[in-house]
């Protein structure tokens, strides 16, 4: 009874006040929601800070408030969270926080009013204050920005290029920024025969900043594959990037036409398919001998220049760490079932199975046979070595043990 009655007094001497010191000088100030004009909600400022009566402005961007007059609690729900306040006090609870304010919530005309930025915020909303023009324009987090989200999401995809994360990602510690110069978008002759990328769902945090789940579909002429990822995204110096990421699930799969595209390859390109495979098998070799300079000769020139570009941070070169390789690892790589997927000019794909054992010093080998697409660049003469998928690393993280979603580590 005792709170009912100050907050009875409370909005009267509001009212007063503010009507005497705000009211006409601040009607003519408009709200625009998505550009368009909202009628019968004008903003006030009182004390450098703007104000809005609460009911028609959450009222306008489709969430109800109610009012209880005998506790005088104004409550509801905002993005799937409750608010609740009263007029008078100087505190307002959203969600599982409590908001302290510089001044008590105001009354005018028995209208509570409610400071804009921070009920915009709770509505996910961006402010701009336009003061010549009188005007206030709110806009949804992520308004207008998705061909711009869906391009960073697309190129990071295909590239995983480190001018795509943001400043503060943990993995340009061990990148090279500046190395980017087309090592990380590949050309490729084989055909993409369907890409489809689609944002499963997407969450703004602030004007800036957003999470996703993120579902890519690429099918080719050798390989057929689905991938998961999870992203923490960021709006820095006039760009989206990447602030965090994970691959939560993948899949993959040969096209069901592959046999004959191996076949066909066979009888119309049998000399061509057999210096592919020769050039691969003396590949292998190098690696099982730890021959060095017949490693280099049959590995992708661009890829081991690719390789130094990345970690020139580290002064690591490729054939450095093929050196440590050879010194305390033995490693053993036996390739059967090999055929050729795809035959082009400058590209080749070899579809096989690969035995793979490892041992280190005063360690038992461990064996380790699985499927893999290798893929190949004709290079000084011959074919090189650039790059294998091995085809047995499904995964399906998505939920925990116990039914849950993945989430980013800070979600």
């Amino acid at each position: 009874m005792i709170r009912k009655f100050l907050v009875s007094l409370f909005c009267f001497l509001m009212t007063t006040q503010l009507f005497v010191g705000v009211a006409s000088a601040d009607k003519s100030i408009q709200l625009y929601v998505n550009n368009e004009k909202i009628t019968g909600v004008h903003p006030i400022v009182k004390s450098g800070v703007m104000y809005v009566p609460y009911r028609p402005f959450f009222s306008a961007l489709g969430f109800k408030v109610s009012y209880d007059p005998v506790t005088g609690e104004i409550s509801g729900v905002i993005r799937g969270s409750e608010i609740k306040f009263w007029a008078g006090d100087d505190v307002i609870e959203y969600g599982h926080a409590t908001y302290y304010l510089d001044e008590a919530i105001p009354v005018l005309h028995g209208q509570v009013y409610l400071p804009l930025r921070l009920a915009s915020d709770f509505a996910k909303y961006s402010v701009h204050y336009d003061k010549p023009n009188s005007s206030v324009r709110l806009k949804p987090y992520g308004y207008g920005e998705e061909s711009a989200i869906q391009d960073l999401l697309t190129k990071y995809y295909e590239t995983f290029s480190p001018r795509l994360l943001s400043s503060d990602n943990l993995k340009l510690g061990y990148m090279d920024r500046e190395a980017d110069s087309g090592a990380y978008q590949p050309v490729s002759g084989i055909k993409v025969l369907d890409f489809k990328m689609t944002i499963d769902w997407i969450e703004f945090t602030s004007a800036t900043e957003a999470r996703l789940r993120v579902t890519y579909i690429k099918n080719t002429e050798v390989l057929n594959r689905s991938d998961v990822y999870l992203y923490d995204i960021r709006y820095e110096r006039g760009q989206w990037k990447i602030a965090n990421d994970a691959s939560i699930f993948n899949r993959m799969e040969m096209p069901e036409d592959i046999d004959k595209k191996a076949a066909s390859i066979m009888d119309n390109h049998y000399r061509e398919q057999n210096a592919v495979l020769s050039d691969l098998r003396t590949y292998y070799k190098a690696l099982n001998e730890e021959d060095l300079e017949l490693t280099v000769q049959y590995t992708d020139p661009s890829f081991i220049e690719d390789w130094n570009s990345r970690l020139r941070l580290f002064g690591s070169k490729w054939e450095n760490s093929m050196k440590d390789h050879f010194a305390y690892s033995d490693y053993r790589y036996i390739l059967f079932d090999e055929r050729v997927v795809y035959l082009g000019d400058k590209e080749a794909v070899v579809h096989g199975m690969l035995d793979f054992s490892t041992a280190k010093e005063d360690e038992e080998a461990d064996n380790y046979v699985y499927e893999v697409l290798i893929f190949l660049k004709y290079a000084n003469g011959h074919w090189t070595f650039s790059d294998d998928i091995n085809l047995d690393l499904d995964f399906d993280k998505r939920f925990d043990s116990a039914g849950n979603p993945a989430k980013l580590s800070g979600w």
